[in-house]
């Protein structure tokens, strides 16, 4: 007697989008991960040698009529690179904190920036406020 056997379609399921997805997700978690800073608990011994000093830090501010301050103190554009020449003389390491305001002419804040540059200021950081929470 002959048995009759369903014959079995060719069809099967396209695997391709699935190991994409796989890899796309493999991918983002490698580089996800090398992003994480691991936190290292220390306990630090103390030195009797250390500085403790604080230095000032000298910031430049621009409000959105173009003035210019050196902390409280306003100064001509012209002056800026010869006071911050002095008072960079004093420590050398010293950091220019430069801010403004969001409605200043910007051709202003990129000479200030270059005034702390040609002063020999090593480190110029730009202040802003930060993000509402």
């Amino acid at each position: 007697m002959h048995i009759l056997r369903p014959k079995r379609s060719g069809l099967s399921i396209d695997m391709t989008p699935m190991i994409d997805v796989v890899f796309q997700l493999l991918i983002f978690f490698m580089l996800s991960s090398s992003f994480l800073t691991p936190s290292i608990r220390l306990l630090l011994p103390k030195a009797v040698t250390g500085d403790n000093r604080l230095t000032p830090r000298l910031i430049v501010s621009v409000d959105k009529s173009g003035q210019i301050f050196l902390n409280t103190e306003r100064i001509d554009s012209e002056a800026l690179q010869t006071v911050l020449e002095s008072r960079l003389g004093e420590d050398p390491q010293r950091a220019v904190c430069v801010r403004g305001d969001e409605e200043m002419p910007y051709r202003l804040f990129v000479e200030v920036v270059d005034a702390a540059r040609r002063a020999g200021a090593r480190q110029i950081n730009v202040l802003h406020q930060g993000r509402p929470q």
